[in-house]
């Protein structure tokens, strides 16, 4: 695991376990978007007798999960018969097999009361279908978090739910009848306006203007703290990217919103740059000339530090974006008589998406 994986999978594993321990009536844990298994296996280490199931819609990370855990399993027996003092929520000597890796992708279609019932199916009844369950995902990507939010709601199984989004650029937005909504790329991420997952899903916010641009929902990704942590400049790749607005504006009368992707991010000039831009963009090439002429009208110092001054004054509002999504989840359970709570679960310089959800049924 890489050190930010390591902070994320023992921050959130002992959120969990507190939960656990206070509330021994849940006997199952459900991640969902489980990747690799770092996660489920934690908790299933340090909450013995606790069923633990892990899933993913990739079937790599599955088969990698479970071959891991029959490794994890030869080492653990050797330290279970170290240990002398065990008691029901110390060493047990089956905890290995308290982890189960299962392969599916969560759709609209899975949101019902029978949710547990299902998995219980899927993973050939590891975890019993009437038992008292705990929802979690860690850094469930755009709108997996509300589908988890509806899941834990309407199943009577799902007593608890712990939950961190991520990739707030990937959320559907209800759609609505605003005007400067008519552009192509924004049209792609909206949804039916009766989608049950997409933003805003509470009522508060569906009565409001409030609508993200495709920019605004990018901005919400970022990480204030890390850069401010850095102490450093934006790189490079910043500067060309807002010269090379400029350069399909000139050449291509087209200043819509588009994503030129990571292979632009590595170029070392700005013609390799613009190269790799249009071919991500499938765009016919533009002279070299064109290109320098248009690098240069802009290459200057000072115009280069007032884009980084204005980028650094334009990430401040990153968090506030955030705030919106995460108030609007937040929202949302309360319309359903539940009361969560948000808390700043990871250190943000290491892991930016740090704001976990937290509710209980009574």
């Amino acid at each position: 695991m890489s050190p930010k994986k390591q902070h994320e999978v023992f921050r959130m594993g002992e959120a969990v376990k507190s939960i656990l321990e206070r509330d021994q009536n849940i006997l199952q844990v459900i991640d969902f978007g489980s990747g690799k298994g770092y996660l489920p296996e934690y908790i299933a280490l340090t909450s013995p007798g606790v069923k633990v199931v892990g899933l993913d819609r990739e079937e790599v990370n599955s088969a990698g999960g479970l071959q891991r855990n029959k490794l994890m399993e030869k080492l653990w027996l050797p330290l279970y018969k170290k240990q002398n003092d065990v008691n029901n929520r110390g060493l047990d000597r089956n905890t290995m097999n308290h982890y189960q890796p299962v392969t599916i992708e969560l759709k609209e279609e899975h949101i019902s009361e029978g949710f547990v019932q299902n998995i219980s199916t899927i993973s050939k009844g590891f975890v019993s279908a009437s038992s008292n369950s705990m929802l979690v995902g860690l850094h469930a990507c755009g709108d997996l978090t509300s589908l988890l939010l509806q899941t834990f709601l309407r199943c009577p199984q799902l007593k608890s739910i712990v939950a961190v989004g991520c990739c707030y650029h990937l959320i559907t937005q209800k759609e609505r009848t605003q005007s400067y909504m008519t552009d192509g790329q924004h049209k792609r991420k909206l949804a039916d306006p009766n989608s049950i997952h997409a933003f805003p899903t509470s009522r508060f916010l569906q009565q409001s203007p409030i609508y993200f641009t495709r920019n605004a929902l990018n901005l919400a990704s970022q990480a204030p703290e890390r850069m401010s942590s850095s102490q450093s400049l934006p790189a490079k790749n910043l500067f060309f990217r807002a010269v090379f607005q400029v350069l399909l504006l000139d050449q291509f009368d087209s200043g819509s919103p588009c994503n030129v992707g990571h292979s632009a991010s590595t170029a070392s000039s700005f013609q390799n740059y613009c190269k790799a831009a249009f071919r991500k963009l499938k765009l016919n090439d533009v002279a070299d000339s064109i290109i320098e002429s248009c690098f240069e009208r802009f290459n200057d110092s000072i115009t280069e530090r007032r884009l980084y001054i204005f980028h650094q004054l334009r990430i401040l509002l990153a968090r506030v974006i955030e705030s919106l999504i995460l108030i609007d989840r937040m929202l949302f359970l309360l319309d359903n008589e539940i009361e969560p709570s948000v808390l700043g679960l990871f250190d943000p310089v290491v892991s930016p998406r740090c704001y976990v959800i937290v509710a209980e049924k009574s």
